[in-house]
């Protein structure tokens, strides 16, 4: 069925506000975007009134691993069935608050994503990692327990192990998680906060190491994604090729150079920052971690503004790991305007920007333009003129993917 969307104002993704804005589609994709008075004739469309339409809204950075706590070990407890049982309400959750497209970075993003496709669960379309590649000791290592039980434990919860060492078993953890069906290749490329024992400004993993994920995930299509707090993980992981830096914490004038001259997506995930500074204790955060993020957060805000003043592109991700916490992934917009990008930059981050994260894997998303995907949302309120409308999804009314109703 053909719906024609008339708004108050068309937010493209990229690209001036249309006033009097008019969207139309159907499942076969966006048939017309643009001021109502080009728009086509349509009698036997539906039509839905609305304040403001705009594109679905890209998570490029969360995990679906079904856990409540800030401990990571609470996964090594919890049974897989369970956890995956938790992580199709966060699917239906997230969806509902506007986001059709979710990358899903480490957890078990890649059995959720076969099936939504399978219809058997609501939920956006995923692009999942499967784990994350680590170095023995590294923030995908789990510190707490002997190393061949942290191997099984990942292959039992992940579906495969995920610690690597040398560049063969480089290519062969990237291999593991093709077998997986990965559609971006997750590395950690620095320490980071919710392990126990590392550093997040140190730089993990060797060059070599870093070149063979690269290499392999580039022959089968795919681009690499590299955790990155430190310089040096952040410098290492441009030099090795990676596509995207995720955090990008100690971000400085050389470091946003280099993912400008380069093209590579900052994605910094503000809101786990903030969330975590606010209700890490309450949420069962260990003490190792209540230290690094207070060593961290506000290295983190510096950063991502000296990203933005520079001209990196930036694709929002939130960095949402629990149960009951998906559904809240628009609040890092505010975040970012609050770090120094205009409302439309912001909106951008989190539509436009998205594909660039996958590489060949994009679909053609992110922007409402004739030939695009219809992944299509109506919002009550305007955003330009107050961003934080987004944070709450009770302001999507309606929530369209692949010109398929599923709100409103």
């Amino acid at each position: 069925m053909t719906v024609r969307v008339e708004a108050t104002r068309l937010v493209p993704g990229r690209g001036d506000v249309i006033t009097n804005g008019v969207v139309v589609f159907d499942v076969s994709g966006i048939v017309f975007a643009g001021d109502a008075s080009s728009a086509p004739d349509t009698p036997d469309a539906e039509v839905v009134k609305t304040e403001t339409v705009m594109p679905g809204m890209w998570e490029c950075h969360g995990h679906f691993i079904g856990i409540y706590t800030a401990n990571i070990d609470e996964a090594f407890i919890t049974r897989p069935q369970l956890s995956s049982m938790r992580v199709t309400a966060d699917a239906k959750r997230v969806l509902e608050a506007g986001f059709t497209s979710v990358r899903e970075m480490g957890g078990l993003g890649t059995f959720l994503g076969r099936s939504i496709e399978e219809g058997a669960v609501v939920g956006p379309t995923v692009y999942g990692s499967g784990s994350m590649l680590s170095m023995t000791a590294g923030h995908g290592d789990s510190h707490s327990m002997d190393i061949g039980v942290a191997r099984q434990l990942h292959a039992h919860i992940w579906g495969e192990d995920n610690i690597v060492d040398g560049p063969d078993e480089c290519r062969a953890g990237v291999r593991r998680m093709l077998r997986l069906g990965a559609k971006v290749i997750k590395v950690h490329a620095s320490g980071g906060v919710l392990s126990e024992l590392d550093d997040p400004q140190l730089p993990q993993f060797t060059k070599s190491e870093l070149e063979a994920i690269v290499d392999e995930a580039a022959r089968m299509e795919r681009v690499v994604g590299a955790h990155c707090h430190g310089k040096r993980g952040i410098m290492n992981a441009l030099e090795a090729g990676v596509r995207t830096i995720e955090h990008g914490t100690f971000t400085d004038d050389e470091a946003a150079d280099a993912m400008v001259e380069t093209g590579a997506v900052l994605v910094p995930t503000r809101f786990i920052v903030d969330l975590l500074i606010r209700e890490g204790e309450e949420r069962g955060m260990p003490e190792y971690a209540k230290k690094k993020i207070e060593m961290t957060a506000e290295a983190h805000a510096d950063g991502i503004a000296l990203a933005i003043e520079k001209g990196v592109k930036i694709a929002l991700g939130t960095d949402i790991w629990a149960t009951g916490i998906w559904g809240r992934n628009g609040e890092e917009l505010p975040l970012l305007v609050d770090c120094g990008m205009s409302t439309l930059q912001a909106i951008e981050a989190a539509t436009a920007n998205g594909p660039a994260t996958l590489g060949p894997q994009a679909p053609n998303a992110g922007q409402l333009k004739e030939g695009m995907d219809a992944d299509v949302i109506c919002i009550s309120g305007d955003p330009i003129s107050d961003i934080s409308i987004l944070a709450d999804p009770d302001n999507v009314t309606h929530v369209f993917k692949g010109g398929v109703r599923y709100k409103g």
